[in-house]
């Protein structure tokens, strides 16, 4: 069975080989609706960072689309606002619940004008064990598609990634 996801990127690809119809990949918009959809998105990820630090799962969650999805680098997965917002609820409830977030947005490419790229990196510090000891700074990659719908940029799908040594790299 094919899932919705691969459904939608063959849409995609399908609608970008037909000759014609290929749209360039920067500037999709014009530099102005660029510039302002860029503060938006950017915007979006202040009010992830605030509402992570006040360890608030509603919140969290709700800036999600309601079929979005996120990825942990432990390979934890969620798939839907509602088991989004059950995985952090569950670290907000434990690991995280004296967290710190801070998120450094790099990169926003406009694939249309209501589909975005976003590219950067985090740190995350004060989360604890279970007995309560607290662990190193974590310091990882943020991928993220945002999609533009009713208004608003909404997280459709969310990567991290922690760079690790790779064993066959010098």
């Amino acid at each position: 069975m094919i899932d919705r996801r691969t459904v939608g990127a063959l849409l995609v690809a399908a609608v970008l080989a037909l000759p014609g119809t290929a749209v360039p990949m920067s500037n999709v918009g014009g530099a102005e609706t660029d510039v302002k959809n860029e503060k938006m998105i950017r915007a979006r990820y202040d009010q992830f960072v605030e509402a992570w630090n006040r360890h608030d799962v509603e919140g969290l969650a709700g800036m999600y689309a309601i079929d979005g999805d996120h990825r942990e680098p432990d390979g934890a997965e969620a798939d839907g606002r509602d088991a989004v917002a059950l995985l952090f609820k569950r670290q907000h409830d434990s690991v995280f619940n004296q967290s710190r977030l801070m998120l450094n947005i790099a990169d926003i490419w406009f694939v249309t004008r209501e589909v975005a790229l976003v590219d950067g990196g985090y740190a995350l510090s004060g989360a604890r064990t279970p007995d309560g000891k607290e662990l190193p700074e974590r310091r990882g990659h943020l991928t993220a598609v945002v999609l533009f719908e009713d208004g608003q940029w909404w997280i459709a799908a969310s990567r991290l990634m922690i760079p690790t040594e790779l064993p066959y790299k010098p």
